[in-house]
């Protein structure tokens, strides 16, 4: 390895400019072949610029590796190029030393030799595990008059000697390292530049060099910054800063490949709504549990109106044989959303997709695969579970997969309960009694005896509420029909123990349900309604399920799963004396996804 080195490093100062430019430039393209190291750019890219397209993100990755290609040349032939560096900012420099800050940008190795020929500069750097190649690197730079301090203690003397010390402030940062914000994403960030500059009150200059053409390069030194004015944390947040304004002019000069943001403690989260409101809970549900497991977690949500027919068999024929991630441009997307979701999909990036049932889950994993991201279905998709990274599947779907985790009922997590339940008491002001309350949701197939049986059991619960005292709240569904909506108000308005009743088809409260359910000290709900039963037990209240009609399929899979979890009544409804108990169910079902959810990173 050093002996090859020496070769390479000779014959190349022998070659013309122009061979060592086509050489660089080949070395950078043969480096852009390596898949793993594209995608690691291509994700740390959009992250920080998600209103670029693909297109302009590849283009941005083919340059930055052309210039590395560059950089690995330049570093062998430095000195032939200094008369093509320009140094801006010299005059910056006072006298005493100081910490020249940079980050792994440009031809930082040229860079260094060059600094140290003007002035009177070092540089900290690590040895290279690589025993040879770390020899290799030492005579070069030695050659190049660059001197380097591989320890604090050595860093320490040299700026008491009056040196100018080279430092990174993105590479190799600590296990206590500041978690600084660059880009919006919290990273942990070195902060050895500016603890040295604070410990010595040496003032901090930012540095950096970009390509102007081929082998001409321009060196910028900020004004110098005062380390006394600002703690660690300011400090590293200004540097990031400098850096953020330069790499949005420059970003083709940066080390994207590096895994900059591997370790950053923020998370975007993408959740495609098929426009259900009981879709759209269960995946905000999932994005607070994992709130749960990482702090710093940022949703959003596209609402996409799902397609149908030829295209949308074509999507699902796409998302079966998509890869986990092709980094294509996404124009596909342009034929299987409509306008206004494909224009906000493009300027969006994502770390994990989530969609909740079947007519978006083939566009989560064709956009998981655009994005690179991890893609995370809920309820049963028609594309196959394999292909997510994470498929969350209620046990009354009757299917499972490696990748897959099997809850009860529908994903529900509680959420801001208590201030609801105050806007509720306010709201219909409410009295300290004691409360029941019932939720009916419609019916499925047999409208007869649906209404037949819903109006005996509203007999019995008004008995039930008379007998015990127990003051009633009531309220159906979005999904309601007429017929049933009718009954209810004619049962129940003028019934003196009823306290509220909302039709939502009407007027609808976001703090209903949470409100009448947590001041109840027992629930009633129509069992057909698997996720109003799922968010009742999530809410850890005595739970009744009202048997109204025949149910078969995945509703009677559903109800028999809950047989420990739950109280049934049927007709005809002999309510009175029930005792039914609480539920675990909604801490089953966070313990068995929050283990999927770190198994998954």
């Amino acid at each position: 390895m050093y002996y090859l080195a020496k070769l390479i490093q000779k014959t190349l100062e022998k070659l013309p400019l122009g061979v060592c430019l086509l050489l660089g430039q080949l070395i950078g393209f043969i480096l852009s072949l390596n898949r793993k190291k594209w995608e690691i750019s291509f994700k740390n890219i959009k992250s920080i610029f998600p209103q670029k397209s693909n297109r302009e993100i590849k283009a941005i990755i083919r340059r930055s590796f052309r210039n590395f290609g560059l950089g690995l040349i330049e570093s062998l032939i430095a000195a032939k190029l200094y008369r093509r560096i320009e140094l801006r900012g010299k005059e910056n420099i006072e006298s005493g030393g100081g910490v020249l800050v940079a980050i792994h940008e440009g031809s930082w190795e040229l860079y260094n030799f060059f600094i140290a020929k003007q002035l009177k500069y070092k540089m900290f750097a690590k040895e290279q595990k690589q025993k040879n190649f770390d020899k290799f690197l030492s005579e070069l730079r030695k050659k190049y008059s660059l001197g380097v301090c591989f320890t604090l203690k050595k860093a320490i003397q040299a700026l008491y000697d009056g040196f100018l010390i080279g430092m990174v402030i993105d590479h190799g940062a600590e296990d206590n390292a500041l978690i600084v914000d660059f880009f919006s994403h919290s990273v942990p960030t070195p902060k050895g530049a500016v603890y040295l500059a604070k410990k010595l009150n040496k003032k901090i200059y930012p540095c950096f060099g970009y390509r102007k053409k081929g082998f001409s390069h321009v060196i910028e030194i900020g004004k110098p910054i005062n380390p006394a004015e600002l703690d660690e944390y300011a400090l590293l947040t200004k540097l990031n800063k400098i850096y953020e304004n330069y790499l949005k002019e420059y970003p083709w000069e940066y080390l994207w490949f590096y895994k900059r943001f591997k370790r950053k403690k923020d998370m975007d989260i993408l959740i495609l709504s098929d426009g259900k409101a009981g879709h759209l809970k269960q995946s905000q549900a999932f994005l607070s549990v994992l709130k749960e497991e990482h702090l710093m977690v940022r949703g959003q949500v596209i609402e996409i109106k799902p397609t149908g027919g030829a295209v949308r068999f074509i999507s699902e024929v796409c998302a079966f044989f998509a890869g986990k991630h092709c980094l294509g441009c996404g124009s596909c997307l342009n034929r299987m959303t409509d306008k206004e979701a494909f224009e906000k999909i493009k300027r969006t990036y994502a770390d994990i997709i989530v969609s909740t049932g079947s007519s978006v889950a083939y566009l989560n994993r064709i956009i998981a695969s655009t994005l690179g991201a991890k893609s995370v279905v809920i309820l049963r998709p028609n594309t196959p579970l394999r292909k997510f990274d994470l498929s969350i599947i209620p046990s009354h779907d009757r299917i499972s997969a490696n990748n897959s985790v099997t809850i009860k009922g529908a994903l529900s997590y509680p959420e801001d309960v208590n201030e609801k339940t105050e806007n509720c008491k306010k709201f219909f002001h409410l009295d300290s009694n004691k409360k029941i309350s019932f939720f009916a949701g419609g019916y499925l197939s047999d409208k007869k005896k649906y209404l037949e049986n819903l109006q005996l059991f509203l007999k019995e619960l008004k008995k039930f509420s008379s007998k015990n005292n127990f003051k009633l709240l009531a309220s159906t569904s979005r999904r309601t029909q007429k017929e049933i909506e009718e009954l209810i108000e004619k049962e129940l308005y003028g019934f003196k123990n009823c306290e509220a009743i909302v039709i939502p088809s009407k007027e609808n409260y976001d703090f209903v349900f949470e409100g009448f359910v947590n001041l109840s000290e027992i629930v009633f709900v129509s069992s057909e309604s698997i996720s109003m039963i799922s968010e009742i037990l999530a809410l850890k209240k005595p739970c009744v399920c009202v048997l109204l009609e025949q149910y078969v399929d995945k509703h009677k899979v559903f109800l028999q799963s809950l047989e420990k979890d739950v109280f049934f009544s049927d007709n005809p409804y002999n309510i009175d004396g029930i005792k039914p108990t609480t539920s675990s169910i909604f801490d089953n079902n966070k313990a068995v996804i929050k283990e999927a959810i770190r198994k998954l990173f």
